[in-house]
This record gives structure tokens, sequence and C-alpha cells, in this order.
């Protein structure tokens, strides 16, 4: 870290931290209360793959495309329920298809980010081959869009769902 502890040697915060979370990477479906998780309440990526707004989008689209289409055949509350804890586990397998391996990929990246001897080994990859973030990205799923978001930015948003 020597080209980065020099520049930074005599800096100081001013005021307080204005924006920071705890990470807390990691997949927080399968609650049992029947609530619909999108964004960090579904999972969270490690931030070293810059994944969470777009998980929290297309996370958004996947209940959406679930949601939609289903609210006409709620007839009775008996019938909700059935069909809440139904959707519920229908959401969950598709966001696990989904974002798994990224929140995976995510972890080996920062892993090795982490670790100074991982890093230290890593940095000459890094410099021989800077494709590695893109393909770490592919593998990940992180270039490949929810297709209900990319049906729905083709054709618009079914009236269903709107």
């Amino acid at each position: 870290m020597p080209r980065v502890s020099r520049p930074l040697a005599g800096a100081e915060r001013e005021g307080p931290w204005l924006a920071s979370g705890p990470l807390r990477p990691g997949v927080r479906l399968g609650a049992g209360d029947g609530v619909f998780r999108i964004g960090n309440a579904a999972g969270e990526a490690h931030p070293i793959v810059g994944e969470g707004i777009s998980m929290a989008l297309q996370s958004a689209f996947v209940l959406a495309a679930l949601l939609g289409p289903a609210r006409d055949q709620l007839v009775d509350e008996k019938t909700a329920r059935r069909a809440q804890r139904r959707a519920i586990a229908v959401y969950e397998a598709r966001w696990r298809r989904r974002f798994a391996r990224r929140l995976r990929v995510a972890a080996v990246f920062a892993h090795i980010a982490m670790g100074p001897q991982l890093a230290r080994a890593a940095w000459p990859l890094l410099r021989l081959w800077p494709g590695v973030l893109t393909a770490g990205a592919r593998l990940s799923g992180k270039t490949r869009c929810a297709p209900e978001a990319a049906r729905w930015a083709e054709r618009g948003v079914p009236s269903s769902v709107a």
C-alpha cells in the first residue's frame, strides 16, 4: 500500500462520517415471517464488486414480475395467505438462482483483497491480465440483467404490474 499510504499520510477526516454502514454480506431470505425482501434486505454482496444498487433493482423486477399477474387471483384471505407463502417460496428460489453466485464471487474477491499475502500474490496477475475483473463480473452474473427487466425495457411494463 505504499502508493496509497504516502499521499494519504497527512489526511484527516473533516466532521462526522456522512454515509457508512456495517458490511453484512450474505443472504437474508427465508426468515419465515411472510415478508418479501429486495435489495440489501434480501442479501448483500461485498461492495468490492459494486453490486448493491443493481441487485436491488433486479430483485424488485423479479418480485414485481411474480406478484403483478397474481394480484387478480386473490379472492379471499385464506387464498391470499396461501398464495403469499407460495409466492415467497418462488421468489426466494428465483432470487437465489440469480444472485447467490454474485455473492460467492464477491466474497472470493473480497477475501483476496483483504488478505495481505493473497493480495500481494494476486497483484502481478492483475497487472498481466486486467480483464480478470471483467471475467469475474461475467462469472458472477453481474453482466446479465434480470430477464424481467430486459423484457420490460424492450416492450414496456406489463399492465398487470403497472
